[in-house]
């Protein structure tokens, strides 16, 4: 079969089983003469498991109705009322609570074609993911369980249905968005991968797709499918890709995706993703459009070219959001943000009409990959963008310093001073701060840190560890190999705020860590 006839079947199946299967005897044929697009629906059907209401051999003209068999039966406390999409893993429906009759789920349910223990692990490794995430940007995870119909038990999980939605693209356009409400959304976008990969866990997928917006306006992200787990949770079902299999979707796969090395997909696939769908949203086309090549020829284009400036098809972009861009889509992974959450501070950066900072979005040299699941600072290629109510102030110690050991060298060569005398003073100043031997190399520094926020009583979190509400004074830790802290303020009704605290340069800052943020009330919940 070539692509448009698999594409035909595929349309063709979905069809026949969004109310009712018609048998393909009697329906299928009515559609298409293609015997090789009939053949392949109803193998389709064959794997979806419908059950014929009667017998295929009764006389009557009528199309024979086939009926899903999940249809109106009760998982956990979830029935099951209609099916809403199917996949290369098993089928999605949408499935009212019998308890909390108001609340719709979207139930996913492994394919009983697909129940390999290596699928099951997936399928399972998908629930526990979702599980591990919890954020607004995120489809919500509500339970899981096992079904058996009598064939063998299957595993199912039930998430938050996001009802009347539209894939990222097709809401921008669809609601003729402008720029800055286009980078906003892609800002809380990536707000949400960020706390993905400050979980040790990398979605691997990102696309349109599996971006989508509520009537709200509130983008959701869900299909944690093949989503990888960076470091050793042993909390997860662990499923090894191999090498040379290709995971994603092509028009979005990073250049490390297409060679197929799974030790060499971390965060930066996302963020190269992210940067893909950017530069869409923001201009209608693609940095490398090969939607329409083979597998060998998309690989060598993504891999040997760079993308193009993406001023080179829009004149709404200035300098620093083409740099952003780029950033994103380096071949060279070590030159792109080290994760989500930098990507959505640079855009909130711009959108303040701040200063970018160029430090941020300039190409640096490779980072090495995280090997743990818990946020590593030390693994960032890019220095973190501070926030705007926070300077860093070390100009001046360099400087200093080696004005001070010029002067040290000359006074010892001129014999005008003993070299012991150098000795004394330092074990007399050392004593008289409380201390006869400076700090031990690679101790952590702790510096104070004082968070307000208008309105007050906004939560705070610091790489993920809940300090209290604001007003609120806490510290962080700094070690040699930190890089930056990630402080998250919310508050119901308005909109959080993300920003990540460089880390204090060697001398420590003029001024103690301070911040004042006013918060935005959340939009405003429209009709459809």
């Amino acid at each position: 079969m070539n692509p448009a006839q698999r594409q035909q079947a595929q349309r063709l199946f979905e069809d026949a089983i969004r109310d009712g299967t018609p048998d393909p005897a009697a329906w299928i044929a009515t559609q298409t003469l293609d015997s090789q697009v009939i053949v392949e629906v109803r193998r389709l059907l064959a794997m979806h498991g419908a059950n014929p209401t009667h017998a295929e051999e009764s006389v009557d003209e009528t199309p024979i109705r086939l009926a899903d068999s999940l249809l109106g039966q009760v998982l956990g406390e979830y029935r099951i009322e209609k099916l809403i999409g199917t996949g290369g893993m098993g089928r999605v429906y949408l499935a009212r609570s019998t308890i909390n009759t108001a609340q719709e789920v979207a139930m996913k349910v492994l394919g009983r074609s697909v129940t390999t223990q290596v699928a099951i692990q997936r399928f399972a490794r998908e629930a526990d993911v979702m599980k591990k995430l919890h954020h607004p940007a995120i489809a919500s995870f509500y339970g899981s369980g096992m079904y058996d119909e009598g064939d063998g038990a299957v595993p199912w999980f039930a998430m938050e249905y996001i009802a009347n939605a539209d894939d990222i693209a097709v809401w921008c356009d669809k609601k003729r968005l402008n720029l800055r409400e286009r980078l906003g959304i892609v800002a809380e976008v990536s707000d949400a991968i960020g706390h993905a990969h400050r979980m040790g866990i990398v979605h691997r997928d990102l696309k349109p797709a599996n971006i989508l917006v509520a009537v709200s306006g509130s983008p959701k992200v869900i299909d944690f499918g093949v989503a990888r787990c960076l470091g050793n949770d042993v909390g997860m079902a662990v499923v090894q890709t191999q090498t040379g299999q290709l995971v994603g979707t092509m028009q979005y796969m990073s250049p490390e995706q297409f060679a197929g090395d799974p030790r060499k997909i971390d965060q930066r696939a996302d963020v190269y993703a992210l940067g893909v769908i950017l530069f869409e949203l923001i201009s209608g086309s693609y940095p490398h459009d090969v939607r329409a090549l083979s597998v060998s020829e998309a690989a060598r284009i993504v891999c040997d070219e760079e993308a193009p400036d993406v001023r080179s098809i829009t004149t709404e972009v200035d300098e620093s959001l083409a740099k952003i861009v780029a950033k994103c889509l380096r071949r060279e992974r070590g030159e792109r943000f080290a994760d989500a959450r930098e990507l959505g501070e640079s855009l909130r950066d711009w959108l303040r009409g701040g200063p970018v900072d160029e430090l941020a979005i300039a190409p640096e040299s490779p980072a090495p990959t995280s090997k743990s699941t818990r946020p590593n600072r030390g693994s960032s290629s890019t220095h973190a963008l501070e926030s705007q109510s926070i300077r860093r102030s070390s100009g001046w110690l360099v400087p200093t310093i080696s004005v001070l050991l010029v002067t040290v060298v000359g006074l010892v060569a001129t014999d005008t001073v003993k070299p012991q005398w150098f000795v004394d003073q330092w074990k007399s100043l050392a004593k008289s701060a409380g201390s006869s031997l400076p700090q031990a190399e690679g101790a952590p520094v702790v510096e104070g840190i004082s968070i307000d926020s208008d309105p007050p009583g906004a939560k705070v979190t610091i790489d993920g560890l809940d300090v209290g509400l604001t007003p609120v004074t806490s510290s962080i830790a700094w070690n040699a190999s930190s890089r930056s802290a990630m402080i998250v303020i919310s508050k119901s009704g308005f909109q959080s705020q993300t920003h990540a605290i460089s880390a204090a340069p060697r001398g420590g800052r003029t001024a103690p860590l301070q911040m004042h943020v006013r918060l935005d009330p959340a939009t405003a919940v429209t009709a459809p």
